[in-house]
């Protein structure tokens, strides 16, 4: 179903945020069994196990405190859209360390963007010596059958680009530099 080494041993955290809310969610995966994953999620401090299988890449069939949800996932920009017993939500997401990233790169003027997951650069949207904006797609990565575009966080220079298509990376591996 998945990358048999993603959120092994780690855990993940993301803020997600509506029009009125923002959430800490973290996920730690704890098993992998044939037509499922087992994880451990963590919503503001509160602590849940919650089954998660992939019906098709917007599908999920969700079991989570004994009930059972289908739920239908997919992707605008930056936007997410769920749908699940009739109900319509959207949200962002965003992974923590981008949020603390962020806030470094705008005091020191350097930001370092590394892979939030392991996985193969299949595409370079760009090269050093670049000017970008923020939210330019820079490269892509490829991670649990899925393409991913890495954006610039915020507007500045492509500093460094060390890696390279083919190449495959881990998580947390630097995949460029950008200078504000």
């Amino acid at each position: 179903m998945t990358d048999g080494n993603f959120l092994e041993g780690c855990t993940v955290a993301f803020e997600v945020s509506d029009s009125e809310h923002t959430l800490r969610v973290a996920a730690s995966r704890l098993e992998v069994r044939p037509h499922d994953e087992l994880f451990e999620i963590e919503i503001d401090g509160t602590h849940k196990i919650v089954s998660i299988s992939r019906i098709s890449p917007q599908h999920l069939s969700i079991i989570l405190d004994g009930k059972s949800y289908n739920v239908e996932v997919e992707r605008f920009k930056e936007k997410y859209q769920v749908v699940t017993r009739g109900e319509v939500y959207e949200f962002s997401v965003t992974d923590e360390r981008e949020v603390v990233t962020t806030a470094k790169a705008q005091a020191s003027g350097r930001l370092i963007v590394t892979a939030p997951m392991p996985g193969l650069v299949v595409d370079l949207m760009c090269k050093a010596g670049e000017q970008v904006e923020a939210d330019t797609g820079v490269l892509v990565l490829e991670a649990m059958k899925m393409q991913n575009e890495i954006k610039a966080p915020v507007s500045g220079v492509i500093s460094e680009i060390p890696v390279e298509t083919g190449a495959s990376v881990n998580s947390g591996d630097c995949l460029f530099v950008i200078e504000s």
